[in-house]
C-alpha cells in the first residue's frame, strides 16, 4: 500500500514536524529535478520531486458551492473542511488544503457533519425528491453498495476526472472492499476517517521489562509475534490481587484491554476470509473454511473469554462500577493507569495516551500462527469511504474536486496524522516507526463484513458479545441469505 513510507518518516523526524506517508504510485508520474545542497554547501546529486497537481485537471468551476456530507465519529478525525487557522496541526492542514482547492478550481467547499449512520437515508431522500443536495459523501461500504444498487451513486471508475491509480488513493484496499471491477466506494488520503480505522496493539514498556518478557518488536521481526505468544505474555502479567479468581479492572492487573467492537475486525488478522474472491474480483461462499472456524474459536478463547482480559461491551461486563479517567474511555483508562499489558485500539485513539505518563510502544496486530506469511492490519469494517451522488448532476465536477483534495493531501494530511500518533515518546523509537510503517502498509478488510452480506457483521458481533464459538452452525443458518446477498450485489454490478 505504501512502499516508501519509511524513507519519508525518517526524513521527517529530523524536521520534528510530520512523518511522511508515501504511496506506491501507479502509472507514469511527472517529476521535476532539484539540486540537493550538502552540509558543506556543495551541490550533490539531483533528486526527483513528484508534483501531484500535475496529474490533476485544472478547471474554473465558476464559484460553484460544493457540498460534502460527512458522518461524525468519536474515534476519528472526520472533518473535510475547516473555517480558520487555529494552530492545530491537522486542522490547519485541512484549512490550507481547502483554501488551495477553492483557489485552484474557483469553487466554494462546504460541509454538513451529521450523525453516523444517517447519510445513506439523507442521500436517498434527496435523490428521490429530485434535490441536488450533495456533491460528495462519506459512508460505509455496505451503505455505498445499497446506494449503488439503487442507482443513487456513481461508479467512480467511470469518472474521467478521477484517476484511482494516483498515489493518494488506497488502490489495493479499494480493490478489496468493492465487488468486481466497480468502485462504488473509494478510500484515499483526502479523508482521515480511514486512517483512524486501523487496529494496532499498544503495550506497556514497564511491564515488558518488569516481567522479563520478550520484546514485541523483536518478536515481530523474527515472525514469532502470534496470537499464542501474546496470550502467553498476558498470562504471565495477569495478577489477581484479591485472590477472588476474577481479574477485574481497577482491582487487578490484566493482560489485555479493549472493546468488543474491535473483536470481529481483529479476527481478520488471521488472514482467513468469510468468502473466497476470484481473479475477477467476484465473491463466492461455500461455507466457512475450517481455518476460519478454528481461528474464530482461538481468538474468542484468547482475547474475549479469557480470564486475563477485560473487554468493554462484552456480556460479562467486567467494567461494571469502574470509573475511568475523566473524558477517556474506560478500556483505555485501564491501560493508562498501568493496569494492563496490552491495549487493542484504533490508530487515532492512541492520541488519548500520548500526553500521559505511561511508557508505551506500538506494535502490529499479531499473526494467527508462525505459518502465516505476513502481518495483517485489520481495518474497521464500517469505516467510511467516498461516494459520489448521481443527483449532483455533474459527477465529473465532483470527481475533479475530490481528486484535487486528494492531491493536496498527498504526503501532507496523513503524514501529520501519523506525527500525532507517534508522539515524542514513540517517535524517538525507530522500531515504533517501523511498526506504523507495517501497519499502514498492510491494512486489509473482510469484503463480506464490509458489505455486511447475510448480516454477517451483526452476527459476528453478537457471537463476540456473548463469547460464543458456534460460528459454523450460525453461518449454516444464514448461508442462503449470504449467498443471495452476494448474488444480488453482483447482478446489480453487471
Amino acid at each position: 500500500m505504501k512502499k516508501e513510507i519509511l524513507k519519508y518518516l525518517c526524513a521527517a523526524l529530523a524536521l520534528a514536524i510530520a512523518l511522511p506517508f508515501a504511496a506506491c504510485a501507479g502509472g507514469t508520474q511527472n517529476e521535476t529535478t532539484v539540486p540537493v545542497t550538502t552540509a558543506a554547501g556543495a551541490e550533490g546529486p539531483e533528486e526527483t520531486k513528484y508534483d501531484p497537481l500535475s496529474h490533476v485537471e485544472k478547471r474554473d468551476l465558476d464559484g460553484y458551492v460544493f457540498k460534502i456530507l460527512t458522518p461524525t465519529h468519536d474515534w476519528a478525525i472526520v472533518n473535510m473542511c475547516c473555517d480558520e487557522v487555529s494552530g492545530d496541526i491537522i486542522q490547519d492542514a485541512i484549512y490550507t488544503r481547502q483554501q488551495d482547492t477553492e483557489d485552484r478550481l474557483n469553487v466554494k467547499i462546504t460541509e454538513q457533519i451529521i450523525q453516523s449512520g444517517v447519510a445513506a437515508r439523507l442521500m436517498t431522500v434527496a435523490a428521490t425528491s429530485g434535490e441536488d443536495a450533495y456533491d460528495l459523501a462519506l459512508v460505509p461500504a455496505y451503505d455505498a453498495l445499497t446506494l449503488y444498487k439503487g442507482g443513487y451513486v456513481a461508479d467512480q471508475a467511470q469518472i474521467n476526472t478521477l484517476n484511482l491509480e494516483n498515489p493518494w488513493w488506497e488502490q489495493s484496499f479499494n480493490r478489496e472492499v468493492n465487488i468486481g471491477n466497480k468502485r462504488y466506494v473509494t478510500f484515499g488520503n483526502a479523508s482521515l476517517i480511514f486512517y483512524s480505522s486501523f487496529y494496532i496493539f499498544v503495550f506497556n514498556k514497564n511491564m515488558i521489562t518488569e516481567y522479563k518478557l520478550d520484546d514485541p518488536y523483536s518478536l515481530v521481526e523474527s515472525g514469532d509475534w502470534t496470537w499464542d505468544k501474546a496470550y502467553s505474555m498476558m498470562q504471565i502479567v495477569a495478577t489477581d490481587n484479591d485472590n477472588d479468581g476474577v481479574y477485574i479492572p481497577g482491582k487487578d492487573i490484566i493482560g489485555l484491554t479493549g472493546h468488543i467492537n474491535h473483536s470481529r475486525n481483529l479476527i481478520f488478522s488471521s488472514g482467513f476470509p468469510i468468502c473466497e474472491r476470484g481473479s475477477d474480483g467476484l465473491l463466492t461462499f461455500g461455507g466457512l473454511s475450517n481455518n476460519y472456524i478454528d481461528a474464530f474459536a482461538k481468538f474468542t478463547d484468547h482475547f474475549i473469554t479469557s480470564p486475563y482480559v477485560a473487554i468493554s461491551g462484552a456480556s460479562d461486563n467486567k467494567y461494571s462500577g469502574y470509573t475511568g479517567t475523566s473524558g477517556i474511555k474506560n478500556y483505555i483508562s485501564v491501560f493508562i493507569n498501568g493496569e494492563s499489558l496490552f491495549l487493542t485500539t484504533g490508530t487515532n485513539e492512541v492520541l488519548q495516551i500520548r500526553e500521559t505518563e505511561i511508557p508505551y510502544g506500538i506494535v502490529v496486530v499479531p499473526k494467527y500462527d508462525k505459518n502465516q506469511q505476513r502481518y495483517i492490519t485489520p481495518v474497521y469494517s464500517a469505516t467510511a469511504g467516498f461516494v459520489i451522488p448521481v443527483a449532483t448532476g455533474d459527477t465529473e465536477r465532483s470527481g475533479l474536486v475530490l481528486e484535487t483534495l486528494g492531491a493536496y493531501s498527498y504526503e501532507n494530511l496523513v503524514d501529520k496524522h501519523i506525527s500525532l500518533v507517534l508522539h515524542y515518546k514513540v517517535s524517538q523509537d525507530p522500531t515504533a516507526i517501523d511498526m506504523i510503517n507495517r501497519a499502514y502498509a498492510n491494512g486489509a478488510i473482510d469484503t463480506a463484513m464490509a458489505n455486511n452480506f447475510g448480516t454477517c457483521t451483526n452476527i459476528l458481533n453478537n457471537l463476540n458479545v456473548y463469547g460464543k464459538t458456534d460460528i459454523a452452525t450460525t453461518f449454516t443458518a444464514i448461508a442462503t441469505k449470504l449467498k443471495n446477498d452476494i448474488k444480488d450485489a453482483q447482478d446489480a454490478l453487471d
